[in-house]
C-alpha cells in the first residue's frame, strides 16, 4: 500500500461476518457488546453492523479480527476529518 492508511479517526463503521454456528455467533456478539468504544446494531443473518467511536480505530479492529466467532470485518465508513482545534481567542466581528 504506497498510502497511509487513516486509522486516527473518530468514527468508524463495519460489518462483522460472524460465525455460523449460532451459540459461538451469540457469544461473540455479547463480548462485542461490551466495548464500551463499540455500538452494535442488530445482527442481519451472521452479519453483524458496528460503529467504533475512538480515535485509534486500528487496535479495536484487531481485536475483533482475532475473536473466535468472527470470519471477517469489513470497513463500511471511515471518518478522515482532523478535528479542528478550538479557538483561543474569540472571534471579533
Amino acid at each position: 500500500m504506497s498510502q497511509k492508511r487513516p486509522w486516527h479517526t473518530a468514527l468508524s463503521s463495519l460489518v462483522v461476518s460472524l460465525t455460523t454456528d449460532e451459540t459461538l455467533a451469540a457469544n461473540t456478539i455479547l463480548e462485542i457488546s461490551a466495548n464500551e468504544c463499540i455500538t452494535v446494531e442488530k445482527a442481519a443473518n451472521n452479519f453483524l453492523p458496528v460503529v467504533i467511536e475512538a480515535v485509534d480505530a486500528r487496535p479495536i479492529h484487531q481485536w475483533l479480527e482475532s475473536l473466535p466467532g468472527v470470519h471477517y470485518v469489513d470497513v463500511v465508513f471511515c471518518s478522515t476529518e482532523i478535528p479542528q482545534e478550538e479557538p483561543t481567542s474569540p472571534l471579533t466581528s
